[in-house]
């Protein structure tokens, strides 16, 4: 049902158009013309009977906070635990810096654009696309699947660039300064846990949350069942890595329950859970700096891993196979190091167009 008001205006006449239906909130809007405000009241109402009015005033009724809260609890935290965790920092900044009282139809792109300028006077371009990625995801949940009509105002501005990916790798004489010193840790494991990630390209984190379980000595190689891409993966093992985790598991007595490189105790908390290579950080910062290697870290070991494959003329489909990267994107960085390949390959055509010689 419709009712309108017809009001005197300083331009003329005004024409407020007033929707009711039982059970849905009384929607109102004016126009210059009456037959404006009915062809408006019809369209409404039928949207309200086919439950597909979505009334703007929504978007002001929900604050950010409490969208996020919703978004952490029914969407982020169906995701990785790494990534719920990552998820739940991000929306903490959010909050701090845009006001978790805000409304979140009151969020425009230029609020948008003033957190990002802000956000890289602090940390660089790689956690604020991260934050602005979540805030992004949020808005279109909340527009396609909670029924708030809201515009995504990230939509509308422009994204950092990705920051240079580090392609730093080590020497073999490096390698083997780091392996040396990891020898020395306290902890007897942190050297075979360097190893592994010297000799099959696994994140840290892959790695250091491994169970006996998924290794398998025999055909070596080492099963994982749930990687950053959702992805599962089959990682081959060096035979020089294969006799050390041998030794390990003889050493240690590992049984297929049991974590290889840490303690079951280790990974009671989330960020444990989410990230198990942050366990390793304080034993890796002190063998590189017994190494005399100061710049790299940990994920250099990965980027090693790759950067030697692909010199030894490993081609790069497989080598994205063996990293688990879904595109051959990933692995583009590392052909920069075949220039000594480049070389022979193009030299097969050196007579092209010289007769034979």
């Amino acid at each position: 049902m419709a009712r309108f008001l017809k009001r005197k205006t300083k331009n003329g006449w005004s024409y407020t158009a007033t929707v009711r239906i039982k059970g849905h909130p009384s929607v109102s809007r004016t126009f210059d013309t009456k037959g404006e405000a009915s062809a408006w009241a019809a369209k409404t109402s039928e949207k309200i009977k086919a439950q597909k009015y979505n009334d703007p005033r929504l978007a002001l009724q929900i604050t950010l906070q409490q969208a996020l809260t919703k978004y952490l609890g029914t969407i982020s935290s169906k995701k990785a635990l790494n990534t719920h965790m990552r998820e739940k920092v991000a929306a903490k900044r959010l909050l701090e810096k845009i006001g978790s009282e805000i409304a979140l139809g009151s969020i425009s792109p230029a609020i948008a654009a003033k957190y990002r300028d802000a956000r890289l006077q602090e940390v660089s371009a790689y956690p604020v696309r991260a934050e602005l990625a979540l805030l992004s995801h949020l808005f279109t949940k909340a527009k396609k699947e909670w029924g708030i009509p809201v515009d995504n105002p990230v939509a509308e501005i422009e994204r950092p660039a990705p920051p240079r990916g580090r392609t730093r790798f080590l020497t073999d004489e490096e390698a083997s300064k780091l392996l040396d010193a990891s020898r020395k840790a306290r902890n007897k494991n942190f050297y075979y846990y360097v190893l592994t990630l010297l000799h099959t390209g696994m994140r840290a984190s892959e790695a250091a949350g491994l169970y006996w379980n998924q290794v398998n000595l025999k055909e070596r190689v080492i099963f994982l069942p749930d990687t950053k891409n959702k992805d599962t993966r089959w990682v081959p093992l060096t035979k020089e890595l294969t006799k050390e985790l041998s030794n390990l598991k003889k050493i240690s007595k590992g049984k297929d329950e049991n974590l290889v490189f840490l303690k079951d105790n280790q990974l009671k908390t989330d960020r444990a859970k989410a990230r198990p290579g942050i366990k390793f950080r304080e034993a890796f910062n002190a063998a590189k700096k017994r190494a005399g290697l100061p710049d790299i870290h940990m994920h250099d070991l990965r980027h090693t891993a790759a950067s030697h494959l692909i010199m030894s003329g490993v081609d790069i489909r497989t080598l994205a196979d063996i990293l688990g990267h879904r595109t051959l994107q990933m692995v583009q960085r590392y052909t920069h190091l075949l220039h000594d390949h480049k070389l022979t390959a193009i030299d097969k055509i050196g007579s092209l167009g010289r007769g034979k010689e």
